[in-house]
């Protein structure tokens, strides 16, 4: 009896371990969605993302080819971009959507 109750016991103790890792696994949501992103960039919630949002924090390179991928996805010139522009998939030329 003594052996059922320390095996209960056990069990118990472990299932919460055992409920994170299946968390983990099951549920991982480590990679937003594009509108998730959008959201969370979209600091003044006015339902655009200015160049200044779109970049963040990018310094050097990087924000030359932040700013470089604005301007592409601008696809009407605004300079801001709503959800569609912003997870739209531009072609080469930026003005193209690939297929």
């Amino acid at each position: 009896m003594k052996y059922i109750l320390l095996l209960a016991l056990g069990l118990a103790l472990s299932l919460p371990l055992h409920a994170e890792d299946t968390k983990d696994s099951a549920g991982d949501k480590s990679k937003a969605t594009p509108e998730e992103t959008f959201k969370k960039k979209d600091k003044n919630s006015d339902g655009f993302l200015s160049l200044q949002e779109f970049i963040g924090k990018m310094e050097g390179e990087k924000k030359t080819k932040g700013e470089t991928k604005f301007g592409k996805k601008d696809s009407n010139k605004d300079s801001k971009l709503s959800l569609e522009e912003f997870t739209a998939k531009s072609g080469k030329d930026g003005d193209k959507k690939s297929d």
